[in-house]
């Protein structure tokens, strides 16, 4: 069988949305024994030859490098999408909506040719995978866990978790306020920043009943000491595939309390979901009841087992190795 190449653009060493994927992936490979597979990150075009004569597994961007050897597409979310629906973001007069505007048309053109180049699509969820099976042969191989990592919440109180990071340019950021008038109108409940955070929105956030405590190395004990997930997204923006943060935390048993345009990707009938502070303000008063929440839990639990599991979805990428070898 020939060997395998995982490549993305990314830096490992720096954790973020776009690392969890092809990390997880290449981790559940060496578990199930599969061991001819090597990992590079940092990619770009010096470093084809790492790559020559091998079969490419390429996260996101990174099969734009590449002319004469076989290769997957392995889609995070779709950028000419994403660029759209965060266009309607700004005013009709603003110059940063007809720049999103802009690069969806670039985004789309680009995205179909790489698609059509490869051999197959490796979708992260049932949207993208709708969405490019006309380019190419696609396979749905979902954002997945490894369940053994995270234990049911040890919180017995209404305690809300926030994960970001929240610095300019990411769409945590773009949530502040409704945050803010969710924070101030339940000051008799806790909440838990998680991630890298920007002094502005910190300051925005300033209240008796919150707590900032930046980036974390016991990540998933930090998220299962909270009893509840609280991650809104703006109306605009549509990311397409599921998050990290909701299936973390759905393994952990803790409801998640997110808008609309969160659900995307994800069953919404195990979420609670609100468009306005006043929405999710009440939907946060459900949980003051601690069977609610297990029952919830549970239920979230049940269906990372079956559908976001890191075990199962691996399994998916073996076979697609094995037939185009």
């Amino acid at each position: 069988m020939k060997k395998v190449s995982i490549i993305t653009q990314q830096n490992m060493n720096i954790p973020n949305g776009s690392t969890i994927r092809p990390k997880w992936q290449y981790e559940m490979l060496q578990k199930h024994g599969f061991n001819d597979v090597k990992f590079v990150d940092n990619f770009n075009e010096t470093k084809l030859k790492d790559v020559s004569d091998t079969l490419i597994h390429a996260h996101q961007f990174c099969g734009k490098w590449l002319q004469h050897q076989k290769y997957f597409v392995d889609i995070h979310g779709l950028e000419h999408v994403q660029s759209l629906n965060l266009s309607n973001g700004f005013p009709i007069h603003s110059w940063k909506k007809y720049a999103y505007i802009a690069k969806s048309v670039y985004y789309k053109k680009f995205e179909s040719k790489l698609f059509k180049n490869a051999v197959h699509l490796i979708c992260s969820g049932e949207d993208i995978f709708e969405r490019v099976k006309k380019f190419q042969h696609s396979t749905l191989v979902r954002n997945a866990v490894f369940l053994n990592d995270f234990s049911p919440t040890n919180c017995t109180e209404l305690k809300i978790a926030v994960v970001g990071p929240f610095i300019p340019g990411t769409i945590n950021y773009e949530g502040l306020n409704l945050i803010k008038k969710t924070v101030q109108e339940l000051s008799n409940v806790k909440f838990v920043f998680i991630g890298k955070t920007d002094d502005t929105f910190m300051n925005q956030l300033n209240f008796k009943n919150t707590e900032f405590l930046g980036l974390v190395d016991n990540y998933h004990q930090i998220l299962r000491s909270c009893s509840v997930l609280l991650s809104p997204y703006p109306i605009y923006a549509k990311y397409l595939g599921s998050k990290n943060k909701f299936l973390e935390a759905a393994a952990c048993e803790m409801p998640i309390i997110t808008t609309s345009s969160g659900a995307i990707d994800f069953r919404s009938d195990l979420l609670l979901v609100g468009d306005t502070s006043t929405e999710l303000i009440e939907l946060i008063k459900t949980m003051n009841n601690e069977n609610e929440r297990k029952n919830l839990g549970r239920n979230l639990r049940a269906e990372i087992e079956k559908n976001y599991n890191a075990d199962i979805e691996v399994k998916k990428i073996i076979k697609l190795y094995k037939e185009y070898s």
